[in-house]
């Protein structure tokens, strides 16, 4: 009750939907915009907060990616790992919360319709956020005061943040060569 928990799924696909190889793939989400909600617009992984009836925030993440994705746990999705979690305030409420990054494998990059919660749902090669020239500054607002960010370009969106934090440790940990800020 002290801290508010969510949990997002880092998905990876090897081959398209057709079967072709591809170059590991990351399915990114830009969330619908919602008044009230400060990352409306934003990329980000598909996931969100423990509701009363998850067990787990691997429960929460699984329950968003089929809720925002169509997608379940039964599409022949591979558990490979977590990564580490990551504190934040919870915008809007004096609490903290807590994100735990899980990372699945897929064998094919389906083809995925986004919900009313998603605008957009595409797979983003993972050889993209290891490109320099990809990686620019965002400049975000706190508290009136105009703040650069490390971000990356992602097929002309701008990832940064809490989920560019989880990319750059996926990135080491799988061992990914990345110019990481």
């Amino acid at each position: 009750r002290w801290v508010a928990r969510c949990g997002v799924i880092l998905l990876i696909a090897e081959h398209g939907p057709d079967g072709e190889q591809i170059a590991p793939a990351l399915l990114l989400m830009r969330r619908a915009e919602r008044n009230g909600d400060p990352w409306s617009g934003h990329v980000s992984f598909p996931g969100g907060r423990v509701d009363p009836g998850d067990a787990s925030t691997r429960d929460a993440a699984l329950r968003e990616l089929q809720e925002e994705t169509g997608m379940s746990a039964s599409n022949d999705l591979v558990a490979i790992g977590r990564l580490s979690d990551v504190l934040t305030r919870e915008h809007g409420r004096n609490r903290p919360m807590v994100v735990s990054p899980y990372v699945y494998r897929t064998p094919r990059a389906l083809a995925l319709e986004p919900s009313r919660e998603a605008a957009k749902l595409w797979w983003e090669p993972i050889a993209h956020f290891a490109e320099p020239d990809r990686r620019k500054p965002i400049v975000w607002r706190v508290a009136g005061l105009p703040l650069r960010f490390p971000s990356v370009d992602v097929s002309g969106a701008r990832l940064w943040g809490l989920s560019l934090m989880m990319v750059n440790e996926l990135i080491r940990a799988t061992g990914w060569k990345a110019a990481i800020q």
